[in-house]
């Protein structure tokens, strides 16, 4: 009788935080030399925060290595797919949240008699920046979105995943905070606010249909928003950004279900995230073909040897 499928490792997740710190160096050294790319963002942004595409470069290794071709091509179809017509609803939120956070932030600092200048936006620049940030967090939801969310997932569930997640994005961004010259409080709020933001990725991530366009879409708004907000990115507060999201992600916890704010592994195992090389000839299920008198036991062990691996939702060989 085949066993029961386990819930994946953590550890070519492990591998995956690794190698993405590694490919970062290169940026963090050569970031100060550079300066900053102030002349495409508006705002201040160091020129190591070219790093995005290391997610994505160490997704596509890590795959490769694991899987091959085949395997490689199979994941990255998985990572867009097409959403059902009512998951297309969840694209209204990951465009609209960030930039009504933001909003949100800037009325309560008037509010509170903080020193503002007026809310002046450049409109004609909005759609090459727009253009810029969804290239950039394309690449970074390749790999946090696309190789560590299902994993990570099926075996704490979103929560803990997207606290894990969170976690370890806050830390990847310390070092180009520190280039521009930010404070301890300032990189302290916006790690609090990185860490929750991961959560509304997670959440649009498993509403949207499981591919990456609904969290790049909602992290290249927040890019958008910061950087353009009131002016270029100035008198941005992580702080209080960080309190008005800890409301919002109240709300996305108190949504989940029992078992996922519990931090329970998933039931179903999503194949599309680790594929097996040979996911799309895999043999059906005994309960889904005829067997036929007296072969009982022969199919039975076959379907034991089937060569997947457990950490890949597979059943194990014997």
């Amino acid at each position: 009788m085949a066993q029961p499928v386990p819930a994946p490792t953590a550890r070519p997740v492990v591998a995956f935080f690794g190698l993405v710190f590694a490919l970062s160096g290169a940026f963090y050294l050569l970031g100060p030399l550079i300066g900053n790319l102030s002349r495409w963002t508006r705002a201040d942004v160091p020129a190591s925060a070219l790093m995005f595409v290391c997610p994505a470069t160490a997704a596509v290794v890590l795959m490769y290595r694991r899987r091959g071709r085949r395997g490689l091509g199979v994941w990255a179809r998985g990572m867009v797919r097409r959403p059902r017509t009512t998951q297309l609803l969840w694209y209204l939120p990951a465009l609209l949240l960030p930039p009504l956070v933001l909003g949100a932030s800037y009325l309560v600092l008037r509010w509170t008699g903080a020193p503002l200048p007026d809310p002046a936006i450049a409109w004609s620049a909005l759609l090459p920046l727009a253009a810029i940030y969804l290239v950039s967090a394309l690449a970074e939801e390749i790999g946090w979105s696309g190789y560590a969310t299902s994993p990570l997932q099926q075996r704490w569930g979103p929560l803990a995943a997207a606290l894990v997640i969170g976690a370890v994005w806050a830390a990847w961004h310390i070092v180009p905070h520190l280039q521009t010259g930010r404070s301890a409080s300032w990189i302290a709020g916006q790690c609090a606010f990185t860490v929750l933001f991961r959560v509304v990725l997670v959440w649009l991530y498993d509403n949207a249909g499981g591919g990456i366009a609904a969290p790049a879409l909602c992290h290249a708004s927040y890019n958008v928003a910061w950087s353009s907000f009131p002016h270029a990115g100035s008198h941005y507060h992580p702080s209080l950004t960080a309190v008005i999201m800890a409301v919002v992600v109240a709300g996305i916890i108190a949504s989940w279900p029992a078992s996922a704010r519990a931090s329970k592994p998933l039931r179903r195992p999503d194949r599309a995230a680790h594929p097996t090389p040979d996911h799309a000839s895999r043999r059906p299920a005994r309960g889904d073909v005829p067997v036929l008198p007296g072969r009982e036991h022969r199919d039975t062990r076959s379907a034991d040897r089937i060569g997947a691996r457990p950490e890949d939702g597979g059943t194990p060989a014997r």
